[in-house]
């Protein structure tokens, strides 16, 4: 990618997120566990693009959880990557007591960002997807939880963040791991003073002629992104992760952005100004709530897609 004072800072038109795409080993079995535990709702009939055998989930604001086929994948339980759904109060009640009754544990992980500082609500998946709850407590009762945020990890934070903000336009509003007092949080995690989300922290290995200093703790990089109404969180990697092959452009798991309806067209040029591997601009039929869609890989390997909602059009 050229250099950052060659090519600005774009402005795609991104209003948020549009829909996840998570891998599972049986989608009809992980579908009930959804919709029992948050009320997500029975989404589009028609399979979803470049998601193989899968179920589609209806969200809040138009947004949308797939769940996709995989015979293996990736345990993700001790990385940062999470999905994280808004409810109000009697939501948050209601999932609780679902989970309960399912004999799924709920944690009270905290994270580094400051409006995440307390009241953590965390559970996995029967496939071990991490997701997350955020209490809304002006949130309406009624219908489905939105998309709320979601959390990727790559190897090179330094240069993800560059792709989001300068490729795709997103805007850091926080980081950690980029002054004194977040190692200073992470000794008081490893002295079990606070109870951190996995792939916040870490213990690392030091040189072992360091005597009796082995062993430090460690803040994970993250960089926060606001991507119009959602947020994006990007961990740094604390271990090797395979990724697909570079010309691969679509796949699962994926993260996909809705865009406005002449987003995709800007998103292609801009691609093609830096560069970028992509497929697309992609016109899907009418039994979509989606109207197009761009697919690409972030550095880290991500699978991404930018999709212009059909009511945009």
């Amino acid at each position: 990618m050229p250099d950052a004072d060659v090519i600005p800072q774009s402005d795609l038109g991104i209003l948020g997120l549009s829909h996840i795409i998570v891998e599972v080993t049986d989608p009809d079995e992980t579908a009930a566990f959804y919709q029992d535990v948050l009320g997500l709702e029975g989404g589009p009939i028609d399979p979803w693009p470049l998601s193989g055998t899968s179920r589609v989930l209806t969200a809040g604001r138009g947004q949308y959880l797939i769940l996709a086929a995989a015979a293996e994948h990736r345990d993700l339980r001790e990385t940062g990557v999470h999905h994280a759904f808004a409810v109000g109060v009697d939501g948050r009640a209601r999932a609780a007591a679902a989970l309960e009754s399912l004999g799924v544990e709920v944690f009270t992980y905290v994270e580094d960002p400051p409006e995440e500082s307390s009241g953590g609500f965390y559970f996995f998946d029967p496939d071990g997807n991490r997701i997350q709850l955020v209490t809304q407590p002006d949130r309406d009762a009624g219908g489905p939880p939105d998309l709320h945020h979601t959390a990727i990890q790559v190897a090179d934070i330094l240069w993800a963040e560059r792709f989001y903000t300068e490729v795709l336009g997103l805007k850091a509003v926080h980081r950690v791991g980029w002054n004194t007092a977040d190692y200073a949080r992470a000794k008081a995690w490893a002295e079990g003073k606070e109870d951190m989300a996995p792939g916040t922290r870490r213990m690392d290995e030091r040189y072992s002629v360091i005597v009796d200093k082995q062993v430090m703790p460690r803040v994970n990089m993250q960089v926060y992104l606001a991507a119009g109404a959602n947020v994006l969180g990007i961990y740094l990697a604390d271990r090797h992760m395979q990724e697909p092959p570079e010309e691969l452009c679509a796949g699962t798991p994926r993260t996909a952005f809705a865009i406005d309806g002449g987003g995709l067209d800007r998103a292609a040029a801009r691609l093609g100004d830096v560069g970028w591997n992509f497929e697309g601009p992609v016109s899907h039929g009418p039994g979509l709530p989606i109207a197009g869609s761009i697919y690409l890989r972030d550095p880290g390997g991500n699978f991404v897609e930018l999709a212009v909602p059909r009511d945009t059009t």
